[in-house]
């Protein structure tokens, strides 16, 4: 019977050990790879944030061509037309607030909290009207062929209002056409959108909500770490029979989990990383939208140390720990030897 119980209570030890092996560093990535701050720092330091002008051109030009109530004038910029827009627009310290925002949506998006994402427009609309907006359609005109008579005719009478060749006018043109351009602003903003939605799911907890086997996927590894508890309270059950007992047969499974762990977290982030970001490029497509889903991607292999660096302190301390109880075994199982000598 004692053979037995030994036998079961080594299965149990084993179990223990390759368990919290798999369950420490989920755990710890569960808690990090769902929140929109963890990628945050990881944009800066890519310098992803200087992606965002093409992210929203993108998003815009999309948006304005399948709007049939659209400005003839807008339908005629191309997404390059749109990223020089934003860049002249925008400063730096507003596409990083942009781009923070559009992430806190897509994440939102993917912990059930709302059922699209959206990025803001209301920085370009405040910069758009006023000597800035003139601005950039000054610069956009100047890249435009130059003007014929009959182009300038019809820049004067509708600007953007109808269907018009985009062309470059004189400069002393330009300076008539300043005024018209500001009020034609003004219209412009008022029937811009203040967000794109870039990315629409199906409803939270319908049968085609992606979301739902996610967060039963999150769920088991929220409460994995009890799986782990029990198998070392199996240990104790079928082994301990004294405090040398309880030391040994926890202290080496302890201690196996702790230096196991500790070298995931400290030298596993290159495979880690390679195997989150393989999931996005072939998974994500439900929970992230295409334009953010490249750039998401390559910020999960710089924030992967970032999601270690718990396993690796968790680990060193449970090694400590089980060191320290496999060296107190053995002390009690010398004196043991001794008394009996």
């Amino acid at each position: 019977m004692r053979e037995l119980e030994k036998t079961l209570a080594a299965l149990c030890a084993v179990l223990f050990i390759f368990t919290s092996v798999l369950v420490l560093p989920l755990f710890n990535i569960e808690r990090k790879a769902f929140s929109s701050a963890t990628y945050k720092q990881a944009f800066e330091d890519q310098r992803l944030y200087e992606r965002m002008p093409a992210l929203l051109a993108s998003a815009l030009q999309t948006y304005v061509s399948q709007n049939p109530a659209a400005f003839p004038f807008l339908k005629e910029l191309s997404v390059e037309d749109w990223q020089s827009t934003i860049s002249s627009l925008l400063p730096p310290e507003e596409l990083r607030a942009l781009a923070n925002n559009a992430l806190d949506s897509t994440f939102d998006y993917v912990n059930g909290r709302t059922n699209t994402v959206v990025i803001s427009l209301l920085p370009i609309k405040a910069r758009l009207i006023g000597e800035s907006g003139v601005a950039v359609i000054r610069q956009f005109l100047n890249t435009q062929p130059v003007c014929t008579i009959d182009q300038l005719t019809q820049m004067a009478l509708g600007f953007l209002g109808g269907d018009i060749a985009l062309c470059n006018p004189p400069e002393e043109a330009i300076g008539l056409l300043e005024p018209f351009i500001q009020s034609q602003l003004q219209t412009l903003n008022a029937v811009f959108p203040n967000e794109v939605t870039v990315f629409t799911g199906p409803n939270g907890g319908t049968p085609n909500d992606p979301r739902t086997q996610l967060r039963l996927v999150r769920s088991v590894i929220r409460f994995s770490p009890l799986l782990a508890i029990l198998l070392l309270l199996a240990v104790a059950l079928f082994a301990v029979r004294s405090i040398r007992d309880f030391f040994v047969w926890w202290g080496w499974p302890l201690l196996i989990v702790g230096v196991a762990s500790a070298l995931i977290g400290l030298i596993g982030s290159p495979l880690v990383g390679w195997f989150l970001q393989f999931l996005i490029q072939t998974q994500g497509a439900a929970f992230i939208p295409p334009l953010l889903a490249p750039s998401i991607g390559e910020t999960v292999s710089a924030v992967t140390s970032q999601m270690l660096i718990p396993v690796a302190v968790q680990g060193m301390i449970i090694a400590v720990i089980g060191l320290g109880m496999v060296v107190l075994g053995m002390l009690l199982g010398k004196r043991t030897i001794d008394q009996a000598l």
